[in-house]
């Protein structure tokens, strides 16, 4: 659907080459899912959710972005046990611009934390992350996208080690300055 939009915009809206550097600001809102390698395998899963997300960067040329976010991937559900996670996190963000047709093609590599919190706990991992998305910009200034991106951690437990991901597909709306 938002594919569909950014393409019929394409023909009604006059697209604009995005600024080739500075600063932006963001927002998504996605869907999410959980991969849990087997951890939770006798367990009733709850493995998808909603979340959202907000981030700022700053872009040094038209081909490279460092941006750092606030990622909520919602709650997950295991045994009737709610699940919150969220990760904070910094990004190196190759861009490939498609002349001056106003779509970007972009590619991410990061670095965060994942925050993990039951009733009455909470725990904090590392996490790397790696994405890809598509973004039109209206203007030099606005700019919408789809994205997903993937996070993964180790767990580990009962003396196992569990490779734990999760991925995000979201639609995001950026302000650049």
């Amino acid at each position: 659907m938002v594919i569909t939009l950014l393409v019929l915009s394409w023909g009604i809206a006059d697209a604009a080459a995005p600024a080739e550097k500075g600063a932006y600001i963001g927002a998504g809102f996605g869907i999410t899912t959980l991969e849990d390698d087997g951890l939770f395998n006798r367990s009733t899963v709850d493995d998808s959710d909603s979340g959202f997300g907000i981030f700022g960067g700053y872009k040094f040329f038209k081909y490279l972005a460092v941006e750092a976010r606030y990622t909520d991937f919602g709650t997950f559900t295991v045994d009737g046990l709610g699940i919150d996670t969220s990760v904070v996190s910094i990004h190196a963000v190759g861009i490939i611009p498609f002349a001056e047709s106003g779509w970007e093609l972009f590619g991410q590599l990061g670095l965060g934390e994942v925050d993990i919190s039951i009733p009455g706990d909470s725990t904090t991992e590392s996490v790397g992350s790696a994405g890809l998305g598509v973004r039109y910009s209206f203007s030099e200034n606005l700019s919408v996208g789809l994205q997903t991106d993937a996070y993964a951690y180790e767990e580990e437990d009962f003396g196992t080690t569990f490779d734990i991901g999760v991925v995000q597909t979201a639609i995001t709306i950026r302000l650049s300055f």
